[in-house]
């Protein structure tokens, strides 16, 4: 039992399943992926095929199977100040057209934060670009993954997390960690308290938020199909302030879709 194989129907189950969902498009190129991680399951468990491990998924009612599954399957990988030119453009744009309407509060979200350090990034961003004016910044993280929720709400990452980061930064916005700590950074409370944690699956509805000066939607738009892609922008655009912006990931773009997003740059757009 400690080696189970995927039948091509098993999967088409599966991410079939995954894309009702999340809408995330599992195509067959991550099948091994998918047995690999799901196999780690049956045996820690004890399930004895993907038809059971399916069945416990689809039938239970509390759905805590099903977010444990999509945690399973879900890839997250970041940085601190990832793809670093979206915040240079809050820097050298954004920040002047702020201070020039006069604006006394935005709001961010982070609408796939994975591990935090986007939002914290962002954080700290606004407070170097801020600091302790009468501007309130106020930022929204949100994931699929209830898993990596967790992690970003406890803010500690492995010392090497920081290696690209300017050392002046470093000492305002991170504690390292001493004894059984060491080798560890955590965000400091008052960039941590900039930030409120939601589980939201972009395909549902959330209607229940605010407006955003900006959305980070970075590198999400390649899990799904050119439909699910026009569905999720174009309500993301109607949680975008007049004049504000989204951001996607450079290696992806709007072009194509049916959009009232206005192209600014690569990777930027501007709700008009």
């Amino acid at each position: 039992m400690s080696n189970f194989e995927i039948s091509d129907s098993e999967f088409k189950r599966f991410s079939d399943l995954v894309y009702q969902k999340t809408g995330i498009n599992l195509h067959y190129g991550k099948k091994q992926l998918l047995q690999s991680r799901v196999n780690k399951v049956l045996r820690k468990r004890g399930i004895l095929s993907y038809k059971d491990y399916f069945t416990l998924i689809v039938n239970d009612n509390t759905e805590n199977e099903l977010h444990e599954f999509i945690n399973l399957i879900s890839t997250n990988v970041t940085h601190f100040f990832r793809e670093e030119r979206h915040f240079e453009f809050m820097r050298d744009v954004w920040a002047k057209e702020i201070l020039a309407k006069g604006t006394k509060t935005v709001d961010i979200w982070s609408a796939a934060c994975s591990s935090g350090e986007e939002p914290y990034s962002i954080a700290i961003t606004l407070k170097e670009l801020f600091g302790d004016t009468q501007i309130v910044s106020s930022i929204l993280a949100s994931d699929i993954s209830t898993k990596v929720l967790n992690l970003a709400q406890k803010a500690i990452y492995p010392k090497e997390r920081i290696d690209n980061i300017n050392k002046e930064l470093i000492k305002k916005y991170f504690q390292e960690g001493t004894k059984s700590a060491q080798g560890y950074i955590k965000v400091k409370d008052d960039i941590k308290r900039m930030i409120n944690y939601k589980r939201i699956n972009l395909i549902e509805a959330f209607d229940n938020i605010n407006s955003f000066d900006i959305i980070f939607c970075r590198n999400v738009m390649i899990y799904f199909d050119l439909p699910t892609k026009e569905m999720i922008v174009n309500k993301l655009y109607e949680h975008v302030k007049p004049g504000g912006y989204i951001f996607v990931g450079h290696s992806e773009s709007l072009n194509g879709l049916n959009s009232k997003f206005k192209y600014v740059m690569p990777a930027t757009y501007k709700k008009e």
